[in-house]
């Protein structure tokens, strides 16, 4: 009887020290989570501005001296253009005025067919094409299409002297290449 009274002793104290320990585990999962220390997660964000900058070198071109009827251009490649733009652009090119100054002013012609007092210009995307007609009136040509960003590109120019002309005073106008994002 010995033996069962303390195998029941032990009994008693296996539950008893079983239910402590499940008591003591309670206590310390529920603590565990009460006391645990907050933790982050960080997401880093982005944004890229739709940025078109622009720039032209050189700034000024003088074709000299023509002939009535005469045609004359730039070297290919004359020009470069720096693209600052963050984005996908297309760049227009246009005349500023639709008269060339000095004297008895040039008119421009939008088809770059000269005449009497008419000029024309035509340019071209670094392949001495001249193949884009630059206009005074819109819509303008595009002279680089689906130029990606931060590419830099050159590009040319060729002049229609008119036909016949009134006086021999330098004659100017303003080239204008304008970059949106395509």
């Amino acid at each position: 009887m010995k033996i069962i009274n303390e195998g029941g002793k032990h009994m008693r104290s296996m539950k008893y020290l079983l239910g402590l320990l499940l008591v003591l585990g309670l206590i310390f999962s529920m603590s565990g989570n009460a006391l645990a220390s907050t933790t982050t997660a960080d997401v880093t964000i982005n944004a890229t501005p739709s940025y078109i900058s622009i720039s032209n070198s050189p700034s000024t071109y003088a074709f000299g001296a023509l002939a009535e009827s005469a045609t004359a251009n730039t070297t290919t490649s004359y020009f470069t253009v720096t693209n600052g733009s963050s984005v996908t652009t297309n760049t227009t090119i246009q005349v500023t005025g639709s008269t060339w100054t000095g004297g008895t002013a040039w008119t421009h012609s939008d088809t770059a067919t000269p005449g009497a007092d008419t000029v024309g210009l035509k340019a071209s995307k670094n392949t001495g094409a001249y193949d884009v007609i630059v206009k005074a009136s819109a819509a303008f040509e595009v002279l680089a299409p689906n130029q990606a960003a931060t590419t830099n590109f050159q590009w040319e120019l060729k002049i229609y002297a008119p036909t016949s002309f009134s006086d021999g005073v330098i004659k100017s106008n303003t080239v204008r290449l304008t970059m949106a994002a395509v």
